[in-house]
């Protein structure tokens, strides 16, 4: 999800003794709660579902790709484990801006706090989408350049690659700890604004759209092209079926369910474009003036600005699922994870519940090997 900020600086300062001041997010929640409140409660109680879902399925999910015979036999796990924990990481950081914004309740409005919340929030924003880029370029790779999948598809490189695209992330995020920092006047955890603004305003708009276009936009759009020759091969052999494993010697060689990462790539293109237009129209997009609260209804500004926010906070609900609901397309698409999922908690539950198993999970995959 792109970064937005609440722009409340383009506001005008124009006002009467009765007009409705807006200086702080306190201010303009009160605006919106009159006229979008729809809006606003989206905010509230489709984002806690999203995260309790989001949390609890990733962590099953690391716990699957992280077993010993799933990192084996799965050239992949390695970028989907790193994936389910960036999209924990990323839903733990996202309640704090939950309960900054809709609830108001000053999570990030904190010296120090403020800034490492930010670099954080982006910064993981950016790892899910290069993990994505990366096992896509490694599909593709596999389907239409299969001579070169052994070079660029082995398991011990996955780890070089996860480590390249975390600190790739950080670097590209850092400058947003300068960018941050707690309001003088309001307290608030806020965009920068100092004697130097004018300078440092540039610098931090022409970082947030340089960053945001690459991460958002084009990172989706490679993917999507990467993805549409994979299946263009695939359908030039006649078929789509791609097997989980092939045993090319004595040992398995397993790969990745290409159907599953297609899904996983296919569904973040869905999630993420609409919010890159959405960050793209945010400048265009202002508050009108200051005026009573009952004649906002009435003005052309106000009125665009209650249209965007509305459809602003959609499309961000529904960017959000893209990191809460990839478990299903894992249990949905690949046998394979169905098949350990299974055997895993299974096992577990024999555990928990004291019960006499007559065979473990991890014994009756060996049987049906």
């Amino acid at each position: 999800m792109a970064t937005i900020v609440y722009n409340i600086s383009n506001h005008s300062t124009e006002s009467s003794p009765t007009a409705v001041e807006i200086n702080r997010w306190d201010d303009l929640s009160s605006v919106l709660r009159a006229y979008v409140p729809f809006a606003l409660d989206i905010d509230k109680y489709v984002t806690p579902v999203w995260c309790a879902i989001g949390i609890i399925g990733n962590i099953v999910s690391a716990k699957v790709w992280l077993l010993r015979r799933m990192r084996k036999c799965n050239t992949s796990a390695s970028y989907l484990t790193a994936l389910a924990i960036a999209d924990i990481t990323f839903l733990i950081l996202h309640i704090f801006y939950e309960l900054q914004y809709p609830w108001q309740r000053g999570a990030l409005d904190l010296q120090g706090w403020c800034q490492v919340w930010n670099v954080m929030y982006i910064a993981t924003q950016y790892i899910c989408m290069l993990l994505v880029l990366a096992f896509t370029v490694e599909r593709f790779l596999s389907v239409c350049h299969p001579f070169e999948c052994e070079r660029f598809s082995r398991s011990s490189r996955s780890p070089k690659v996860i480590v390249l695209v975390l600190a790739s992330s950080f670097a590209m995020s850092l400058p947003q700890g300068y960018f941050w920092h707690i309001g003088q006047n309001t307290e608030e955890c806020q965009v920068r604004e100092n004697d130097d603004y004018q300078h440092s305003s540039k610098f931090y708009i022409v970082w947030n759209w340089t960053t945001e276009m690459v991460m958002f936009a084009l990172v989706p759009i490679i993917v999507l092209i990467l993805n549409i020759c994979v299946l263009r091969q695939i359908k030039s052999v006649g078929k789509l079926y791609i097997s989980e494993s092939d045993y090319r010697t004595a040992n398995v060689r397993c790969t990745a369910t290409t159907v599953t990462l297609l899904w996983i790539s296919f569904y973040l293109i869905f999630t993420k474009l609409p919010v890159t237009i959405v960050y793209a129209l945010q400048t265009s997009v202002k508050l009108g003036k200051s005026m009573p609260l009952d004649d906002m209804g009435n003005d052309c500004t106000w009125q665009s600005y209650f249209s965007y926010f509305a459809s602003r906070k959609i499309v961000e609900e529904i960017a959000l699922s893209h990191h809460a609901c990839n478990v299903f397309i894992y249990c949905a698409t690949s046998r394979q994870f169905r098949r350990h999922f299974k055997a895993y908690y299974g096992s577990l539950a024999c555990s928990t519940t004291h019960t006499d198993c007559e065979l473990d999970a991890p014994q009756q995959l060996q049987v049906k090997k």
